[in-house]
């Protein structure tokens, strides 16, 4: 199969498609950029809102979240039946149209006052995001291989972390302008402007050759993708269990409200230079010290962040928390698109990975507030999972580097 060709989420070509080339990085990146500002808007300014505009209590905030997760990780699931089950009537690329366009209605929808709209606006949102990325996923890695894959994935990690940092910073002047219920209907032009660049795709991803992706898939990668599918819920485990309750941090260091999203950036910021510094180098390829690190900070920052007794140590703590999750996030990527060819299974594979920890997360602090438990008990839940979570990941490595070498 040559790579002009097309491929179908499934990896095959169908029937008479046309034959469509690998998609180009502006594109692709300009799309990406555009969707993940309004993801980023949408998911920093939603507990804002909550809280601000209905008076959601911190165990309030973290339901919302749970339930959020649980769907995310069902739809993500299921994403690549879905996708194979809608190119009987469209092909992949009017499949993420469509659900960019029914985001686009939906966000005006969280103007009416009503706590109904907003569960409703936020959990059809939830839903959509996570059949959006596994294509998105698929049309990235499809028909690319080895350097050309490892670089492509950098700049789009590049590209979406950025974009979800500058949404949080931009909730820092909506909120003292009191325009803070705006910030996610601004979604609608922001979806309608990545249409313009989604115009500019193939109709399909483009064909992954079997042989070429193998070439270029050593057997150290089998194992280390066992470990990090452990870690990357880990990662967002901590980002779910942290974001609901950050206004609330906020308001027990008295910090001005002109400040907290800024500060609510710095794991985002972090985040971005992580994913920068392993798009740049490889002495982390095919290693599992890296992702030993990432945890160290991950779960470290976790820990100095919810109980920083000033700014300071919060944004400190919140440094060490992107950093670690970036790593952890950009491996688990890179090693699930490059033994999973690509496909549109290996994306919701990824994607369902982050509704899990968004979920687990919320779950351990509705259990923790739910019992009127307290911060130390939170922490003390949320590093014992991400315990456990390395544990399982040294285990599930060690496990599958001996099938691959037996």
């Amino acid at each position: 199969m040559s790579e002009s060709q097309t491929a179908s989420p499934s990896g095959t070509v169908p029937s008479g498609a046309p034959r469509d080339v690998v998609v180009g990085a502006i594109p692709i990146a300009a799309l990406t950029f555009l969707c993940s500002l309004g993801t980023g808007i949408l998911w920093n300014a939603l507990y804002f809102i909550a809280e601000r505009e209905y008076g959601f209590t911190r165990t309030d905030s973290l339901l919302l979240a749970f339930l959020n997760g649980i769907l995310y990780t069902i739809v993500a699931m299921r994403a690549g039946p879905t996708v194979r089950a809608l190119e009987r009537r469209m092909t992949p690329r009017a499949a993420l149209a469509l659900v960019l366009l029914v985001q686009a209605a939906l966000a005006p929808l969280v103007l009416v006052p009503s706590v109904a709209v907003l569960w409703c606006s936020a959990i059809a949102m939830t839903a959509l995001g996570a059949l959006q990325w596994p294509i998105v996923q698929s049309f990235l890695a499809s028909g690319r291989h080895g350097s050309a894959m490892r670089n492509a994935i950098g700049w789009w990690n590049a590209s979406w972390m950025l974009a979800t940092a500058i949404g949080l910073a931009l909730a820092g002047p909506l909120e003292a302008a009191d325009l803070t219920r705006w910030a996610i209907p601004m979604l609608l032009p922001v979806n309608l402007l990545a249409l313009l660049f989604l115009a500019r795709f193939p109709a399909r991803p483009a064909a992954h050759d079997p042989a070429a992706a193998a070439r270029h898939v050593p057997p150290t990668y089998r194992p280390l993708l066992a470990a990090s599918r452990v870690l990357h819920p880990m990662g967002y485990l901590v980002i779910g269990a942290l974001s609901p309750i950050l206004p609330y941090l906020f308001d027990s260091l008295a910090t001005p409200k002109s400040v907290q999203a800024p500060i609510g950036a710095t794991w985002h910021v972090a985040r971005l230079l992580a994913v920068i510094v392993l798009w740049q180098t490889a002495f982390w390829h095919g290693r599992a010290t890296s992702l030993i690190a990432a945890g160290v900070l991950l779960t470290a920052g976790f820990a100095c962040a919810v109980a920083a007794p000033n700014e300071w140590g919060l944004v400190a703590g919140l440094f060490a928390l992107g950093l670690g999750q970036g790593a952890i996030y950009y491996s688990a990527i890179y090693y699930g698109l490059a033994v999973g060819a690509g496909e549109v299974d290996a994306g919701g594979i990824h994607e369902a990975l982050v509704g899990a920890g968004y979920f687990m997360g919320p779950a351990i602090g509705l259990a923790t507030y739910s019992l009127d438990a307290g911060t130390p008990v939170f922490i003390a839940g949320v590093v014992g999972a991400l315990c456990v979570g390395g544990v399982v990941a040294v285990a599930r490595g060690a496990r599958a580097r001996s099938q691959s070498t037996a």
